[in-house]
């Protein structure tokens, strides 16, 4: 009975098998690396087209979190910007900042028609010093204003004439001469002593200077209940200033002072 093979022959085929075996596991374990290096590789490509390069940690296996992030915590997201931004935008650089604006002047009220009257309860002569006397909102030259209640003031008789120096410091020159008339309708005795007359003229309130003459009269220290007293005067004043021209008479420190104004004769 023949033999299948001789020993030697078997031997061959066996050892010719088993390298078949082995070169094939060489080539599927290059294959198997050769893949690996192409996925790293398109890793990286990818990366580098987002704008990001993986680091080492990031190339290999790591178990992530439910937040994705390796190491278990969820990177730092930028907070919200509070809701109370400023409603103007900042300056550009190498721009001054806005000024702030700046509030507006309070409206400075006019003289009223008819002031209260200086409050002289308890107080020294030094006080009453530094008291403004009040002055009443002007009334037409020629016409009657109350000075305080029961007293009252009249312009009458006013007209340009020629005046006359007679005083020390006075300058004769064109004029106006006016009365005054005070009418007491209280039922005491008016002190007429202390009653001043002054006069200004222009837009300028330029003070005109009084004149002795000619015909001028003082007051009497008081006018009497129920009775009228007059006084006349005589001012400096140019005809060519005479469009705007104000009257004041001051009865006493604690009343306010009267006044009348308009265009005077030239």
């Amino acid at each position: 009975m023949k033999g299948s093979g001789s020993p030697q022959a078997n031997g061959k085929d066996a050892s010719s098998v088993r390298d078949a075996s082995a070169k094939r596991r060489k080539r599927w374990i290059a294959a198997g690396a050769v893949a690996a290096v192409l996925a790293i590789g398109a890793g990286v490509w990818a990366s580098a087209q987002s704008g990001t390069t993986p680091t080492a940690a990031q190339q290999t296996s790591q178990p992530t979190t439910a937040a994705g992030s390796p190491g278990g915590s969820a990177p730092p997201t930028a907070s919200a910007s509070p809701a109370t931004a400023p409603s103007t935008p900042a300056p550009a650089p190498g721009t001054a900042s806005p000024a702030p604006a700046e509030p507006a002047p309070a409206a400075t009220p006019g003289p009223q028609a008819n002031p209260a009257p200086v409050d002289r309860t308890g107080k020294s002569d030094q006080e009453l010093a530094t008291i403004e006397q009040p002055v009443a909102a002007p009334v037409p030259l020629v016409a009657k204003k109350e000075v305080k209640s029961g007293v009252s003031a009249t312009i009458t008789e006013l007209e340009a004439v020629q005046g006359e120096a007679m005083g020390v410091g006075e300058v004769a020159g064109p004029s106006l001469r006016f009365k005054v008339t005070v009418t007491n309708d209280t039922g005491s005795d008016i002190p007429l002593d202390t009653a001043l007359v002054t006069v200004s003229f222009g837009k300028d309130s330029e003070p005109a200077s009084a004149l002795s003459g000619p015909n001028t009269s003082a007051f009497p220290d008081k006018v009497k209940a129920g009775t009228s007293a007059s006084a006349v005067y005589v001012f400096n004043v140019p005809r060519e200033a005479r469009d705007q021209v104000t009257i004041y008479f001051n009865l006493d420190a604690g009343t306010p002072i009267a006044t009348f104004e308009g265009k005077a004769p030239a």
